[in-house]
């Protein structure tokens, strides 16, 4: 099975997608969607497994949890880059490798694993590492370059991260790593997080694996900067006690590394941080959005590292999220900006940042109105003042006005002179006015904020004087 189907099979696996939500989330023509459907569908019928079915425009995939673990075991679910990573890391990691053994276990030609691994030496030259072969026996790594040792250590965060989503279950790396304790160690560093009140996530939980590794195989990692770290006594603490039964020097180094987070760095490697760093200007000028508070601009940043390693690294993790208009004019300003800096995403990835975005130019204009309205045809709602303490709760600087609709019909004129925003359930003012559900009090909240972000995108084409 190819490539594109193994990733038609993995996003079906996360969720439904239609044929167009396909297309963007893979960045593929539609056409190949198709032919990637009807060439799994050809081999699920082959195998007596249920086809993926298109029901209300939508493609489901109705694999059993059985058979989901039966199909997703065999071999041929294995992409190349996954076979590439696997034949690369444990040649890192043992510093020698018998292609013949790894061939047996893969179920590959000896022209396919020779290809393959051609291109790691390759890969390995290019980066100035050195190895070399030993008749009979297999290839031998002499030097790891430290290029090649940032690589590996990428890879490995590549191969934690996507270990809870991934198609592959054949578990080659699993069984061949099983001695460092992954399960154990995330266990405990989920309690040293909470005791220390860090905020975890896959891609940080995929770091400290991979660095549980990488200690024990190199010297060279030093995470330490030029800063006192005195105040971070708790978290040592924590350490020692959760991290007794791992080396003192992943102690050392996790501490370091938990501690710059909690002074607020973003914790990513350098050359993903630069990228991101480099972008990121970038994306504020398009969205002028230069005044951001610290956790948001940290926000941003650490999304767009995510974005970055994701894509790079072929990880088709996904997200689905119903876009409005508004979403679509601020992903293409955000498409704009990336296509001219030569950098490409996952459009689920793009779609995480323009909400961020959203959100950022929500929070920073908010202030450009201040009265709203709502009329209600529901009476009774004039009695009630809770909804407008729920409303001030969102929008404390605001005043907010809660009247029948057939006031506004008899004097337009006052409502559009004295209101910057008019609200109502009204289905026959939908022209003139925002129409929401009152029952939903989350609908009402929304359509501020849309209002925020249309006068604000109003405002940004608007000619500069």
């Amino acid at each position: 099975m190819n490539e594109t189907s193994i990733n038609i099979l993995m996003l079906l696996a996360q969720d439904t997608f239609t044929i167009d939500e396909l297309s963007m989330y893979l960045n593929l023509e539609k056409n190949s969607i198709s032919k990637g459907i009807k060439q799994i569908n050809d081999f699920l019928e082959e195998e007596n497994y249920p086809k993926i079915e298109l029901k209300n425009n939508k493609c489901i995939m109705s694999l059993s949890k059985k058979e989901e673990e039966e199909l997703f075991n065999k071999k041929m679910m294995m992409t190349s880059e996954e076979i590439y990573e696997y034949i690369y890391i444990k040649f890192i990691h043992d510093r020698f490798i018998n292609l013949e053994e790894e061939r047996e276990k893969l179920d590959l030609s000896r022209s396919s694993i020779f290809r393959i691994f051609t291109n790691i030496k390759k890969n390995l030259s290019d980066n100035d590492s050195k190895y070399r072969y030993i008749y009979g026996k297999g290839m031998e790594l002499t030097h790891l370059s430290p290029k090649d040792l940032q690589i590996f250590f990428k890879t490995l965060v590549k191969y934690f991260f996507k270990k809870e989503f991934s198609l592959n279950r054949i578990n080659l790396l699993d069984e061949f790593l099983k001695g460092y304790n992954s399960k154990v160690l995330i266990i405990a560093l989920s309690k040293i997080f909470k005791e220390n009140k860090i905020s975890s996530s896959s891609f940080l939980i995929a770091f400290l694996c991979a660095l549980n590794i990488c200690i024990k195989l190199f010297k060279e990692i030093e995470l330490k900067l030029d800063r006192d770290y005195s105040k971070h006594i708790k978290l040592k603490e924590s350490l020692e006690k959760y991290l007794k039964d791992f080396d003192c020097r992943y102690r050392e180094q996790v501490f370091y590394f938990l501690a710059n987070s909690l002074n607020n760095d973003v914790p990513f490697e350098p050359v993903t941080l630069g990228k991101a760093k480099d972008i990121l200007p970038k994306i504020k000028e398009a969205f002028d959005i230069y005044e951001i508070e610290s956790v948001f601009e940290r926000m941003l940043l650490k999304k767009i590292c995510y974005s970055i390693f994701k894509y790079e690294g072929k990880i088709l993790k996904v997200k689905k999220i119903d876009l409005k208009r508004i979403d679509t004019m601020i992903l293409n300003i955000l498409d704009d900006v990336l296509e001219k800096n030569n950098m490409n995403m996952y459009f689920s990835d793009k779609v995480m940042i323009s909400q961020i975005i959203k959100k950022v130019i929500i929070e920073t204009n908010k202030k450009t109105f201040k009265k709203i309205v709502l009329l209600f045809n529901e009476i009774t709602i004039l009695n009630d003042d809770y909804l407008t303490q729920e409303l001030k709760k969102y929008f404390k600087d605001y005043e907010f006005k809660i009247e029948p609709s057939f006031f506004y019909k008899i004097d337009k004129e006052f409502y559009e002179n004295n209101f910057d925003l008019i609200l109502s359930d009204e289905p026959s003012l939908k022209e003139e006015v925002k129409i929401i559900n009152i029952l939903n009090f989350n609908d009402i909240v929304e359509s501020i904020h849309e209002h925020i972000l249309e006068n604000y995108l109003k405002r940004r084409k608007a000619p500069k004087i």
